[in-house]
């Protein structure tokens, strides 16, 4: 089993889940960052199917390298600019159509340069 230690940064905790999800057994985040947009995307990846376990001190994700286990799902972004970046584009390439929902603020972030 894979045991990565995460540096205390949100958008790296995020990454770290996104490829835990895609590799395949079980891959463990030791002292991830516990934050509402990584709390989020580990949401986001449960809403896709993923089996997300969390302990005080690590993540255990149960990666899928075929993609989400769900034929359709509803990921709710919150804030969280890297789910809304990476989680949503995802699945179709899985065959799974989801509907993203950030919050207003999230929606009203540029997203170009």
């Amino acid at each position: 089993m894979p045991v990565v230690e995460i540096p205390g940064s949100k958008s790296i905790t995020a990454r770290a889940l996104f490829l835990a999800a895609a590799a395949d057994g079980v891959t463990t985040l030791v002292r991830p960052l516990r934050s509402d947009d990584t709390e989020g995307f580990a949401e986001g990846l449960r809403a896709l199917g993923y089996r997300v376990g969390q302990t005080p001190g690590a993540w255990h994700v149960d990666g899928r390298p075929q993609g989400p286990a769900v034929t359709e799902a509803d990921v709710y972004c919150r804030d969280g600019a890297t789910t809304a970046r990476f989680l949503p584009p995802w699945p179709p390439r899985a065959t799974a159509p989801t509907a993203s929902t950030p919050r207003r603020r999230c929606g009203a972030a540029p997203s170009a340069p």
